[in-house]
């Protein structure tokens, strides 16, 4: 029996986001290319986040040859569905139309995965709703949690599906290391590129209040550049007398990565603006009790009190407090991590990411 033909479009590392990581995992899925004939148009725009907003002549013809890629896949491939990840907002969604109105001059179903937010602030402006519902009219979107379909409300009624996502299982070594932690310092952990929206100014704000409590602990900051360098976020850690405290580890990956995970007693993720972290998943998985914000679906991913702690957007002083709480009861760090070990195995691996995700193209498939 033919499978039936799914082509991926889709945006992948570089530059490493949690978008681009998980198109990557729909792509390389053993289940999802088992069951379906899958054929992927992968673009990576930029090298890194820096480039964000540029549009340079390589980027140009980048996009004349997905192009050229996309009429000949739609011609002769003949895909039952697109699977498409469209940026949300800004040029970049303007970019994403213009692959979305050949898609539908060839009257081809679109499978919109939305991995941003922001579509609701947009849509208050008349044409722009006018775009977003030409763009997902006759389609199916597939959302990362019911508390993000309030995003698309304004300029979509059909078929929502909502897929957690999922990451892939780390090492038993490192697993099992988060049991036998021994530091004689907390160690508390950021760990996310240096962007302003990732709330890295209102971390280093509330560990200068915790400071003057005089706690020991040791801050690890892991991420590669953002809208900003480490060089200017040393001149903040010195005007807080904090550099003696803080240490910047820069980019890592795979081990590496885990490495510190397990090393780490706390995560610190204050963002201002994020629909799914992909971090607090990785805090979950290696028993971390988690201090972020109530945005996105973070409160969906974070049980307050259970496997964490939820704090307001901007507010420094809520999370020394909470902070406060965290170093001072090992007991109640040692709960809540198990809490989140077990909410990680019950519904955030990539096994269960992937089947969620067959069973949404099978969902598809069954209605054409």
């Amino acid at each position: 029996m033919e499978q039936n033909k799914i082509l991926l479009f889709i945006k992948i590392p570089p530059p490493i986001t949690g978008a681009t990581l998980m198109n990557k995992r729909v792509r390389d899925s053993v289940i999802l290319n088992e069951n379906f004939n899958l054929r992927s148009i992968c673009i990576s725009y930029k090298k890194d986040l820096s480039e964000t907003g540029s549009y340079t002549m390589k980027k140009i013809i980048l996009i004349i040859l997905v192009i050229l890629r996309l009429l000949k896949e739609l011609l002769f491939y003949r895909p039952s569905f697109v699977y498409y990840q469209i940026s949300p907002v800004g040029v970049a969604f303007l970019r994403d139309l213009c692959f979305v109105i050949i898609i539908k001059i060839f009257r081809t179903k679109i499978v919109y995965h939305i991995r941003g937010q922001g579509i609701e602030e947009q849509s208050k402006v008349k044409w722009k709703k006018k775009l977003y519902e030409y763009a997902f009219h006759n389609s199916e979107i597939i959302c990362l949690s019911k508390l993000l379909t309030y995003d698309i409300k304004n300029v979509f009624n059909g078929i929502i599906h909502i897929v957690n996502n999922g990451i892939p299982d780390a090492d038993n070594i490192f697993i099992s290391g988060t049991q036998k932690k021994n530091n004689k310092e907390i160690i508390i952990l950021y760990l996310s590129n240096l962007s302003e929206s990732k709330g890295i100014f209102e971390f280093i704000d509330a560990l200068s209040l915790i400071d003057k409590k005089r706690y020991k602990f040791q801050v690890k900051i892991v991420g590669s550049d953002g809208t900003f360098s480490y060089n200017d976020l040393l001149d903040i850690i010195r005007n807080k007398n904090l550099q003696n405290k803080i240490v910047y580890v820069g980019p890592k990956y795979g081990t590496d990565k885990h490495k510190i995970l397990a090393q780490s007693d706390i995560l610190v993720f204050p963002t201002r603006n994020d629909a799914f972290p992909g971090v607090l998943l990785e805090a979950l998985q290696f028993s971390l009790p988690i201090i972020s914000t109530k945005e996105g679906a973070i409160p969906e991913i974070v049980d307050e009190g259970i496997t964490g702690f939820l704090v307001d957007k901007n507010r420094p002083d809520q999370i020394a407090d909470k902070l406060d709480v965290l170093i001072k009861s090992p007991e109640l760090r040692k709960q809540m991590g198990e809490a989140g070990r077990k909410k990680y195995l019950q519904r955030y691996t990539l096994e269960k990411f992937e089947r969620n995700m067959k069973n949404v193209f099978e969902d598809i498939l069954s209605r054409q």
